[in-house]
């Protein structure tokens, strides 16, 4: 089946049919763009008597019959000053009066610049003194014209502002003129105007103007009320109450439109139809040639061809100078097939010439995208340009070793050299860009990019040394709270990164003297192991012999006592021996971890119930208090049992009696933290730390049957499964806490 799909899917006559609709489609859409003229209309209302194509008919007629039958009315009305604007009005007297200050502030200027280039007068042209006048005539005759001018230009714009109505009602005559020969000249189209039943302005003779006009194909009665009507072609809230107008198209006229509108209708509809096949066409032809470009039926994998050959960029120029080439002639030739306007060329020979435009274009187009693609789906656009090649080649052959010579040279000179250096060229590079924005408009930009760019980086240098330094100072802290590996990444600048290395360097023996540590506390653990399974050893023979002395008859009457009291002591010797032993192998790290999730509050209260005997008879009242009833943690299902139940242990042996006991749970961020905490039986005058030492125990009299490994077992077991222990003593109140990671 999947041979049989890539046998068709791939086949070089689909990929040549799907070029040949990419051209259709193009054509196809060329075509439709003829009918473009023509969109609008195809997509108006098909009856021609709502469309918008007939209000724009009877649109220009209307607005002139309403300007002259409620802004004119007649000719008497306008010559009374009726129709005029008095903020029209006001606004023409200010123009004017500014004009003629324009023209006032002129004739001073060139006057003032004669006086001062002749006489050299730089004082204002009112302050000229009488003495001055007397001394040079010359400047009086220069006065005199300047005055005469300025009062010619007082009185022409004082004839103009007094003209303003005249000029302004002559100007609303002509327009009024003008537009009635307009309106006289219109074929086809009735209107008329009755003003409180009296017909004021009309181009019909017949005296029922209702019926005339009902008697149109299409016709319309405007009153103010009309307005209200959403489907009302035309506004008519500016009409007076009393007014009507009625227009309408004339049978003729209506037979015309109609025909042509119809016409219009279908060439749009038939355009937008044409338009959008093409487009579709067009991309889903185009779609497949992206999937199959590169894939053939023959070979696996993706495949070139020759052509692709042509470094990327090159045949992007190349092509796409063909492209718009096509593009240029269809904009300066189209319009004459769109818009059917022209008597010099021959409409079909240049319908196949553009044919000709676009079919080349397309395929040009297609040539180029499979080239695109071909390499996209390769991984090679960049690398299989001509950009890159030159790039490559100049980067290794000169750059490289320009950069790697002065890096050497940088590097190896004395730090004092490098920073004269590098403020040396940031001096440098920002006086000639300051220099440069006093030249012409070209130097002003080319030196603000010089002083951006210097600064931008000189900016990414002092970031660079800064995180430098950060990250040094980072390692040197993580020396400082005990980690041994600072992991600092290596460093450009010289001293940073002799410095780094230094830091690195004191790491290392950081390291090596902790490894000795802890192997004389392993070797120290390993001794303790040692003793402990030699001192097993004869216990197990005691433990044995007392257990036959005890089923033998003996006659002696305290023999059964010393038996008691040799088992008492044996049992008390083999757990110490065994705890001392589990401390060691805690210490040591020895001890096999197998983490797991494990709800802790169901370990806690499995540990209770477990004890429950013991709890019973020590009298102390253990209360629980959880955050959750489920909460996960990842550790070792064991050792952490081991861990609550010699803290359970431990509040059984040395808390008061008849008190309580908390045992509380709460998740933190990472973590499920279990604190147990209790009253001291035993005076607590003892630092924490001290308490969690080896055999130390909270009273001081050792008469208590604990052994003082507990808290040391415990703290151990915790660390290994990753967690932490510690302890906190209030008075007589004490509190341990375990810290065991949450499961993921």
């Amino acid at each position: 089946m999947d041979i049989k799909l890539k046998k068709y899917s791939y086949s070089v006559w689909l990929k040549a049919l799907a070029v040949i609709v990419c051209v259709a489609g193009m054509l196809t859409t060329a075509y439709g763009i003829t009918k473009a003229p023509y969109f609008d209309i195809g997509i108006q209302n098909k009856d021609f008597k709502k469309s918008i194509y007939l209000r724009d008919i009877l649109n220009e007629t209307y607005i002139q019959v309403c300007d002259i039958s409620f802004n004119y009315i007649n000719e008497d009305n306008i010559k009374s000053g009726t129709c005029l604007d008095k903020n029209d009005i006001n606004d023409r007297k200010e123009q004017l009066l500014k004009d003629k200050q324009t023209e006032i502030n002129r004739i001073n200027d060139y006057y003032r610049s004669i006086l001062a280039d002749s006489s050299n007068l730089n004082d204002d042209l009112d302050d000229i003194t009488e003495s001055q006048l007397k001394k040079n005539t010359e400047i009086q005759k220069l006065l005199d014209e300047r005055k005469s001018e300025i009062e010619k230009i007082e009185n022409e714009y004082k004839t103009k502002i007094s003209n303003i109505e005249t000029d302004y009602i002559k100007e609303q005559l002509a327009d009024y003129h003008m537009k009635l020969d307009s309106l006289n000249k219109i074929k086809g189209i009735y209107y008329t105007v009755v003003n409180n039943g009296t017909v004021t302005l009309t181009n019909t003779n017949n005296s029922n103007v209702t019926g005339f006009f009902n008697s149109l194909p299409v016709s319309f009665q405007l009153t103010q009320q009309a307005g209200n009507n959403i489907d009302t072609f035309f506004y008519t809230g500016n009409f007076p109450s009393d007014t009507t107008i009625f227009i309408g198209l004339s049978q003729e006229r209506y037979d015309s439109e109609l025909s042509v509108y119809n016409h219009n209708v279908r060439e749009g509809l038939t355009g937008i139809r044409f338009l959008g096949i093409g487009i579709v066409a067009f991309l889903i032809a185009l779609s497949y040639i992206i999937y199959a470009t590169g894939r053939s039926t023959r070979k696996d994998g993706l495949l070139l061809i020759p052509i692709d050959d042509i470094y990327l960029d090159v045949a992007m120029v190349v092509l796409a100078g063909i492209i718009i080439l096509c593009i240029a002639t269809l904009f300066q030739y189209g319009g004459y097939i769109i818009f059917k306007n022209s008597s010099y060329y021959n409409m079909n020979i240049l319908t196949v010439l553009l044919c000709i435009a676009i079919s080349f274009g397309t395929l040009v187009g297609i040539v180029f995208v499979t080239m695109f693609v071909r390499r996209l789906k390769r991984h090679e656009v960049i690398k299989s340009t001509l950009t890159y090649k030159a790039f490559i080649w100049i980067k290794d052959s000169f750059f490289k070793r320009l950069y790697e010579k002065m890096l050497s040279v940088y590097d190896n000179s004395p730090a004092a050299i490098r920073l004269i250096l590098i403020f040396g060229i940031y001096a440098v590079v920002t006086l000639v860009g300051v220099v440069l924005l006093f030249t012409g408009s070209f130097g002003i930009l080319f030196g603000l990019a010089l002083m951006v760019g210097i600064n931008v980086t000189a900016v990414y240098f002092v970031l660079t040394a800064f995180k430098a330094l950060k990250d040094i100072t980072e390692g040197a802290k993580r020396i400082r709270s005990g980690e041994q590996s600072t992991n600092i990444p290596p460093q450009k600048i010289p001293e940073f990164r002799e410095l780094s290395e230094i830091i690195e360097s004191i790491a290392d023996g950081l390291k090596h003297a902790v490894s000795s540590r802890v192997k004389a506390e392993r070797m120290k653990a390993e001794l303790i192991t040692n003793v402990s399974h030699d001192l097993k050893t004869p216990l197990t023979s005691i433990i044995t012999y007392v257990d036959l002395l005890k089923n033998e008859e003996l006659t002696s009457q305290n023999s059964q006592k010393y038996l008691d009291i040799i088992d008492k002591k044996s049992q008390r010797l083999k757990t110490l021996t065994e705890d001392l032993f589990e401390a060691a192998k805690a210490s040591s790290g020895s001890i096999a971890v197998n983490p797991e999730e494990i709800n802790i509050v169901s370990l806690i209260n499995q540990g209770l119930g477990e004890l429950s005997d013991k709890i019973q008879a020590s009298g102390l009242n253990f209360r629980t208090n959880f955050s959750s009833d489920k909460l996960l943690v990842m550790a070792d299902g064991r050792l952490l049992w081991r861990v609550i139940e010699n803290l359970i242990s431990n509040a059984l042996k040395y808390a008061m009696p008849n008190s309580r006991v908390y045992i509380e749970t709460s998740d933190v961020n990472d973590n499920v933290v279990v604190s147990i905490k209790n009253i001291s039986a035993y005076e607590l005058n003892i630092p924490p730390d001290e308490l969690m030492e080896r055999f130390k125990r909270g009273d001081s009299s050792r008469n208590s049957e604990g052994s003082g490994l507990g808290l040391s077992i415990a703290r151990s077991l915790t660390e290994i499964q990753g967690g932490s222990f510690s302890i906190n003593i209030d008075g007589d109140l004490f509190k341990a806490t375990v810290v065991i990671p949450k499961a993921k």
